[in-house]
């Protein structure tokens, strides 16, 4: 299990100018390749993380909070320079997610999962010019956006309304995500490796565009990526993957 947290870290004060960007808790649902063609007929998954809904702004002043575990990422905040995201605790032990733009300052949110893993985080800019974080508790990758105005770092959502995540192989809807660049730049998918007869595998990819102006991930099409694949082929380790872009994984301290 994870370690119990005692560090007081510089969030207590970040708080101070916390902004409500919500107003209750909601229960992430695993909405990934394996439901890409029928999405609203995800249900919930206990497995998946859930986000306390609310963005606190630290002010365009403020830094990555002491104790953070950090990463440095691609351009977030669309003034040319690279950005940070980060996982830390606060004094109380919550636990929270957080980006630090080098013109607009520090934005985080709450998060909880009943995984025992450590939280990681990676953060990538998508083509359709939506720069979004990813959470990986272990179980489950919950999707969230940063957005300029406010700024904020809001929990992507579904066609349905629900928290759209990708399931790590803990639920029947997907075992990961990949990203792969394009002409126009990087899209998103949701990967399904699925285990069948002599230790073979069939990968699936579905493809997930989020909306750069309302915070939306929908599903395409599912394609085949390959059948009767070895464990050890990296067409399945792909789809077991919890990463996006060349940014760097920022690591929840122990």
């Amino acid at each position: 299990m994870r370690t119990a947290r005692t560090r007081g870290l510089a969030l207590a004060s970040l708080a101070v100018a916390a902004v409500v960007a919500g107003c209750s808790d909601t229960a992430s649902v695993s909405v990934g390749s394996e439901t890409s063609s029928s999405p609203s007929s995800a249900s919930p998954s206990s497995a998946s993380p859930s986000s306390t809904s609310t963005t606190r702004s630290a002010g365009p002043t403020a830094g990555v909070p002491d104790g953070a575990g950090t990463a440095t990422t691609v351009d977030l905040d669309g003034d040319g320079r690279p950005d940070t995201v980060w996982i830390a605790d606060d004094a109380e032990g919550h636990r929270n997610l957080g980006v630090t733009t080098t013109s607009h300052g520090t934005v985080f949110t709450g998060f909880t999962s009943a995984a025992p893993q450590a939280a990681s985080a990676t953060a990538a800019v998508l083509a359709s010019g939506a720069p979004v974080v990813f959470l990986d508790t272990g179980r489950s990758v919950e999707l969230y956006v940063y957005r300029v105005e406010g700024p904020s770092l809001g929990v992507v959502r579904g066609v349905t309304g629900d928290p759209y995540s990708f399931s790590l192989g803990f639920t029947d809807y997907g075992t990961g995500l990949t990203c792969r660049p394009e002409a126009d730049g990087l899209h998103l998918f949701g990967e399904n490796a699925v285990a069948g007869s002599g230790n073979t595998f069939t990968v699936t990819r579905t493809e997930v565009t989020v909306s750069a102006e309302h915070s939306v991930a929908q599903n395409g099409a599912r394609t085949t990526v390959g059948t009767g694949l070895s464990a050890d082929d990296p067409r399945v380790q792909a789809g077991r993957g919890t990463t996006c872009g060349d940014g760097g994984v920022a690591r929840e301290p122990q």
